[in-house]
């Protein structure tokens, strides 16, 4: 009795998109390692709890809807294998909160690292995860994309911005933060103009 309702328990969980996605990822190749076993490996996998023991695991990396997450790591939504390019590199609209938040997080690394991005001390990717839970899923590639684009502006600006106060500064050399005093995010998006999938600026424009 107990195995026939393991049986149909787990033949209710092969039809969720949890089971579906996870085996669509990693199944088929699953079962050509499987097939090159050895007798004694195979005896062992079957202790262990063969291919349902083996799909429980890698199912811990989906949740209900079927989306990647890594145990919670990645966000819904936001894995980009087999979506082409053109699908997740479009321009949309992005909230007022979200570009502060963003402008904010650039202007306080560009200052504290003197021009440079430091990938050790950068808090970007809190700013992405706090903005991509925020969106509904379907949006979160195309609005990752433009709030990409945003940022990359940002910084360019404060560059320019240090430069025409000392053309021989140099990003790594310290400056003074006073440059930017007057530097907002909505005088650098008033220079910007959409160009196909990316944001880029109307004209030159140095923000001094």
């Amino acid at each position: 009795m107990s195995l026939n309702i393991t049986g149909n328990f787990f033949g209710q969980i092969k039809n969720s998109k949890q089971y579906q996605a996870a085996a669509k990822d990693f199944l088929s190749l699953h079962r050509q390692e499987v097939a090159a076993m050895s007798p004694e490996q195979k005896m062992m996998y079957e202790l262990l709890g063969g291919e349902k023991g083996y799909m429980n695991n890698v199912m811990k990396n989906y949740n209900s809807d079927g989306d990647f997450t890594a145990g919670g790591i990645v966000v819904p939504g936001m894995l980009a294998t087999g979506i082409p390019e053109s699908e997740r590199h479009q321009i949309i609209n992005i909230s007022e909160d979200a570009r502060q938040m963003m402008f904010d997080n650039v202007k306080r690394e560009f200052i504290k690292e003197n021009g440079i991005s430091n990938g050790n001390t950068t808090k970007r990717s809190e700013v992405f995860r706090k903005f991509q839970l925020s969106i509904p899923k379907e949006d979160r590639l195309k609005g990752t994309w433009t709030l990409q684009q945003y940022e990359g502006n940002y910084r360019s600006a404060l560059y320019h911005a240090v430069k025409a106060a000392d053309p021989n500064w140099e990003a790594g050399q310290p400056f003074d933060p006073a440059i930017l005093d007057n530097i907002t995010r909505e005088d650098i998006e008033k220079n910007l103009v959409q160009s196909g999938n990316r944001l880029v600026k109307k004209s030159i424009n140095c923000y001094a």
